[in-house]
């Protein structure tokens, strides 16, 4: 007989950006702080850490490609293009099977080694070569994605068993890449412990980086590699006669530090500025500075929003940025978006001369309390999975249901209220022109009336009828497994609109 043995849950990463890495991060430190004597929770940088050598030579391939989106203009656009040449899923499955067949094949070699009960991927090359494991060697494996990005693009694969997304749009676009009905759960937003444990306050993480306190200080990043707008932003700021401290954190870029290290001591006076290469602490950074200026990187804007510090998003390298730009300055209002580096020094001077319009978007900034982080959800989720995987997909199904139905509800009452509109209209009209007919004419007239509203009355009653037939319809969808983009629209979260007019 078998010895029993705890569940064993694989958490993945790879390079392609911070962001994948620092997502899994979050979920693994939750994970073992709360189950950790319930579940075996192993970390793998499984391109990385492989013996195979294909697989470490494919992780540098992707950051090659990461920084290709930063360095080459529309680069990413041309990119993410490409992937829906046969349709999103047929362009992921060819490719993974012709080009990048010998990385899939040793990626799924790598899980075989680990004999996992759950894998849990928050990068789409690894959740495909994970539910390409699943579906030759291991029928009982559960496939979990956390996608990092504000949307999601057309290769994650749609056979995992759940996709966590973290905002409803991205919701949306999950089931319209037809995930199954039960299949996407959103959560907010994950956190790692660098974010949820830096807790002290602005002038403390001031004295901790030697940024001056009695001037406002701003923060240029373009990501770990800075390879976007750092250097033209930076010596765009450096033009400035306001005082302004400038901290530039070059990340994994020694060229961007060295060249700024060098500029350091003939700025002018009214300037500090300040070099910084790759460091743990960026979060904290952040929350030392009153402005985070940086391309559209869904991890690093998330960092300075949940330490409270307003952003401009100089920079879009592909659509996933696009994604984060939007939503984070047009729907949250958590910054401003500026292409130009005149520009932003210029938002950057009337920012230091109204201190009043920064405090404003700190305000829509308490929608990202790093108390209620999303990576909890996530690990209590995979727990329920693990043990309770039956009654919660039923719950998570009737839960759907009730969405769908109470959506529909509200469509077959939106019908109902303006039927009784268009009759009250009717009887208005009907009794100012009455008042001007002969007696003889008003009986025809009436007869006329009654036959309007009674259409009314009818169409709208037909349009209900079929509104109840739709919604039976997709509820029995919602058993079958069958996606539906109306699932996406009944149960999305709210996105907080900013009520006043931006600063």
């Amino acid at each position: 007989m078998e010895a029993y043995r705890k569940p064993r849950v694989l958490v993945t990463f790879v390079e392609a950006g911070m962001g994948h890495i620092v997502s899994a991060q979050a979920i693994s430190e939750c994970l073992k702080k709360k189950y950790s004597d319930k579940m075996e929770i192993i970390e793998s940088h499984i391109l990385r850490d492989s013996d195979n050598p294909v697989l470490p030579k494919y992780e540098e391939f992707l950051v090659r490609n990461t920084q290709w989106y930063s360095r080459l203009p529309a680069y990413g656009d041309i990119q993410f293009a490409s992937m829906h040449i046969l349709g999103a899923q047929n362009t992921l499955k060819l490719i993974h099977n012709t080009i990048f067949y010998s990385q899939t094949k040793a990626t799924i070699e790598e899980y075989t080694k680990y004999s996992p009960d759950v894998i849990v991927c928050t990068h789409y090359f690894l959740l495909y070569c994970a539910v390409e494991y699943k579906r030759k060697y291991n029928t009982n494996v559960i496939i979990v994605a956390y996608c990092p990005d504000n949307n999601v693009h057309g290769w994650w694969d749609n056979r995992a068993d759940v996709l966590y997304t973290n905002n409803p749009l991205a919701t949306t676009q999950a089931y319209e890449l037809r995930f199954k009905n039960g299949h996407v759960v959103e959560t907010f937003y994950p956190t790692r412990t660098d974010v949820t444990e830096s807790n002290e306050n602005k002038e403390f993480y001031r004295n901790k980086f030697g940024i001056p306190q009695d001037k406002f200080a701003v923060v240029i990043a373009d990501g770990v590699y800075a390879k976007a707008k750092v250097k033209k932003v930076c010596n765009e700021l450096l033009k400035t006669d306001y005082p302004l401290t400038i901290c530039v954190l070059a990340g994994k870029n020694d060229k961007i530090k060295r060249y700024f290290d060098a500029k350091a001591g003939s700025v002018k006076p009214n300037i500090t500025l300040l070099t910084f290469g790759f460091i743990k602490e960026a979060p904290q950074l952040y929350g030392a500075c009153d402005l985070f200026i940086t391309k559209g990187g869904p991890n690093a804007v998330l960092d300075s929003v949940m330490m409270g510090t307003p952003i401009i998003i100089d920079y879009c390298a592909s659509p996933i940025e696009r994604a984060t730009q939007e939503l984070f300055t047009e729907r949250y209002f958590c910054g401003y978006h500026f292409v130009n580096p005149r520009r932003i020094r210029k938002q950057v001077e009337k920012l230091i001369e109204q201190p009043e319009l920064i405090e404003g978007i700190r305000d829509t900034l308490s929608f990202f309390d790093k108390s209620k982080n999303g990576a909890e959800e996530i690990a209590d989720d995979i727990a329920e999975i693990l043990w309770n995987r039956h009654e919660r997909m039923a719950r998570i199904l009737r839960s759907e249901e009730e969405a769908v139905r109470g959506m529909m509800a509200e469509k077959a009452a939106a019908a109902r209220a303006k039927a009784e509109e268009k009759i009250e209209k009717v009887n208005e009209a009907a009794a100012k022109r009455a008042d001007k007919l002969e007696d003889e004419d008003l009986e025809e007239f009436h007869e006329r009336t009654a036959k309007r509203i009674e259409d009314i009355q009818t169409r709208t009653e037909e349009k209900i009828g079929r509104i109840n037939e739709k919604t039976e319809k997709l509820t029995q969808n919602i058993y079958e497994g069958k996606a539906s983009k109306y699932i996406a629209r009944a149960t999305e979260r709210d996105i907080p609109e900013k009520e006043k007019e931006k600063p």
